[in-house]
């Protein structure tokens, strides 16, 4: 399969994208590239190949219980905070 001008068209109107004439060119390149790799898929052999089981199979038994202990309260977690306001953490600001 080759990419085309007209479908790459159709591509970029499904995806709704604006290509600009001077990124048309790259972008034919690297998805015919792309293409190109994924039919060299078909060239393997998957109808023989033999399914390894893992190589460590966690047990059930082996997984801590899921115990509550020591739980704090939320007013025990405010007081703990280094900020708080009311009934919740103040954080600094992520914002630039």
């Amino acid at each position: 399969m080759i990419i085309d001008n007209d479908l790459l068209d159709k591509l970029a109107y499904l995806c709704r994208l604006e290509l600009p004439l001077h990124e048309r060119d790259a972008m034919l390149h690297d998805l015919n590239e792309i293409v190109a790799w994924v039919e060299q898929l078909d060239e393997l052999d998957i109808d023989n190949n033999v399914v390894l089981e893992p190589s460590v199979v966690l047990e059930a038994t082996r997984l801590r219980p899921d115990v509550v202990l020591n739980t704090l309260s939320h007013d025990e977690a405010l007081a703990l905070a280094p900020s708080s306001d009311s009934n919740y953490f103040r954080v600094p600001s992520v914002k630039g």
